[in-house]
């Protein structure tokens, strides 16, 4: 436990927050570049509950994470963290498609972080976990190196 509570969900709240920002911006400016109007935007990125819910669930995990992973080095906590955000993602894709009763929840899962890496979603998330990493308690100096 060598991070505290307080730093994990600095943490957690910064990629996940960070992470959605950068994909809503690059979704409006699609919004606005290609498709006629915000209706898509909007119900996509606003007024989405699940994608709400996904939000609340990822800034939870990745606080768990960081608050019970042993410390290492800033690759495989990268590794770990990334790996956590995009199994989030997949998962309340999935289970939304679920839901809402899709045929194959599976494929619109996969389909969601497609999305989620062109609007930018996930590079960004996975930027924001390498940069964030260097500057948590759990990630010591000689461990930051290799």
């Amino acid at each position: 436990m060598a991070v505290a509570w307080r730093g994990a969900v600095f943490y957690a709240l910064v990629v996940t927050l960070g992470s959605w920002a950068a994909g809503a911006l690059v979704g409006l400016s699609w919004s606005v570049a290609v498709w006629d109007g915000f209706g898509f935007w909007v119900s996509w990125w606003i007024t989405n509950s699940m994608a709400h819910v996904s939000l609340a669930v990822t800034v939870m995990a990745l606080t768990l994470v960081r608050r019970f992973a042993a410390p290492g080095p800033v690759w495989r906590v990268s590794l770990i963290d990334g790996g956590v955000y995009l199994l989030v993602l997949l998962l309340s894709a999935g289970l939304s498609a679920w839901w809402v009763g899709s045929e194959a929840p599976a494929d619109d899962a996969f389909a969601v972080a497609i999305f989620a890496l062109l609007t930018l979603q996930l590079p960004a998330a996975w930027l924001l976990v390498f940069s964030r990493a260097r500057r948590l308690g759990a990630v010591s100096g000689r461990a930051a190196g290799g």
